[in-house]
């Protein structure tokens, strides 16, 4: 079986008319712009305080599309927590358990804002 062939002249089909614009030879309609909405330092620094306060560091920077930044909080925060409890019988984790949680809470806020800019920043950059 054999198919005609749609850009030879006379076989009863014809070519589309071009259309401006279209970044592909100008055929078919204009493609569709993704667009991406830029993230909030605001809503990746109170994802971080609040969950934080709970003891779940890390998910701001999730937020703010640093998965491993935020991955590692989460663990190495545990980690130091059960040293820390472990240090609290030898009374040094009294000291040292709320100046990790301190510690973490800023940290992690100011990860997850600089990770919101550097996110926003390479949106931006895609549409240039």
């Amino acid at each position: 079986m054999t198919y005609p062939d749609p850009y030879q002249p006379g076989q009863g089909q014809y070519l589309p008319a071009p259309v401006s614009g279209h970044p592909q030879q100008g055929w078919g309609p204009p493609a569709p712009q993704l667009v991406v909405a830029p993230k909030s330092a605001g809503a990746a620094i109170v994802l971080e305080i609040v969950l934080g306060l709970f003891g779940i560091f890390g998910v701001g920077n999730i937020y703010a599309g640093k998965v491993a930044t935020g991955i590692v909080l989460m663990l190495t925060f545990w980690v130091t927590f059960w040293i820390n409890f472990l240090l609290i019988f030898i009374v040094i984790g009294w000291v040292t358990m709320p100046l990790t949680w301190l510690a973490y809470l800023a940290v992690g806020a100011i990860l997850a804002a600089r990770g919101v800019e550097q996110y926003n920043a390479r949106i931006l950059a895609g549409y240039r």
